[in-house]
């Protein structure tokens, strides 16, 4: 038989130290979670300062643009200090690409995913064009009914094309390239008689035909005395539809074998 010594039986000093490591583990336990306990509303309050501070930009950039909005301005809209705006995001720069993204990729992403299913029901075959257009168009007029952010983004993105900085440029390019070449190619495809040089000056004039549209500038209701409303969404996205078909179809101003003539 064992012979277990029983507590008293222990040293003095061992029983102390057994005491004092037990306290030493229940005092580091407790810190860890006094200081987990008071991290989390530190991260929770850096959070809040950076989606405080995007949407005060996006608010600015959508009424000011990049050049007109500065970083002193949506420090003071978003209740910080510049500095906390550098220390997320380093620059306005910066700070503009991330508001313009976060509203434009889901969109890009949306209009290249209807594309995808409209040319998988196609199976092979050209896609219908008005089916084009309204891929095309309906995330943005979506996007534009979605809200005050959606809003936002689209008059960021009027500011954005009517500026030629290598900055925009490059933003445009990262954005849109690789989707607007999809979808020329696919018009290309849905109107066999006209050359790639017709097609892609009439997705651009499209592209500025429905940025218009979802300008909000109160024209539409001026002209029509009233008839119509520029805030009807998806009324304008019914009528701007059949308008760009027809003007897709439209005879073409050059052919595919149209080159230069050679001085001899």
């Amino acid at each position: 038989m064992i012979h277990r010594p029983r507590e008293a039986d222990r040293p003095r000093a061992d029983r102390e130290s057994s005491k004092a490591m037990g306290k030493s583990i229940h005092l580091d336990n407790s810190a860890a979670t006094t200081e987990a306990a008071e991290s989390s509303p530190h991260r929770r309050r850096k959070s809040d300062a950076r989606e405080n501070i995007l949407r005060a930009a996006e608010g600015l950039f959508a009424e000011h643009g990049f050049t007109g909005s500065s970083l002193r301005n949506i420090a003071e809209s978003a209740g910080v200090n510049q500095g906390m705006i550098h220390y997320f995001f380093r620059s306005k720069e910066a700070l503009f690409q991330e508001t313009y993204l976060h509203r434009g990729t889901p969109m890009v992403e949306e209009r290249m995913r209807l594309l995808d299913a409209e040319e998988a029901a196609a199976k092979g075959a050209p896609v219908p064009l008005e089916r084009l257009i309204e891929s095309f168009l309906a995330p943005a007029f979506k996007l534009a009914m979605s809200g005050d952010s959606g809003r936002a983004f689209l008059r960021m993105q009027a500011h954005l094309q009517l500026d030629g900085t290598p900055f925009a440029n490059e933003l445009r390019q990262r954005l849109y390239d690789v989707s607007s070449r999809r979808f020329v190619a696919a018009f290309a495809r849905s109107l066999a008689d006209l050359s790639r040089e017709d097609v892609s000056w009439r997705f651009m004039f499209m592209l500025g035909s429905y940025q218009y549209a979802l300008a909000d500038t109160g024209r539409v209701d001026v002209i029509s005395d009233g008839l119509c409303s520029g805030k009807n969404i998806a009324e304008s996205l019914r009528q701007i539809v059949p308008f760009l078909a027809a003007a897709m179809r439209a005879p073409g101003l050059t052919i595919a074998s149209d080159k230069p003539s050679r001085k001899r």
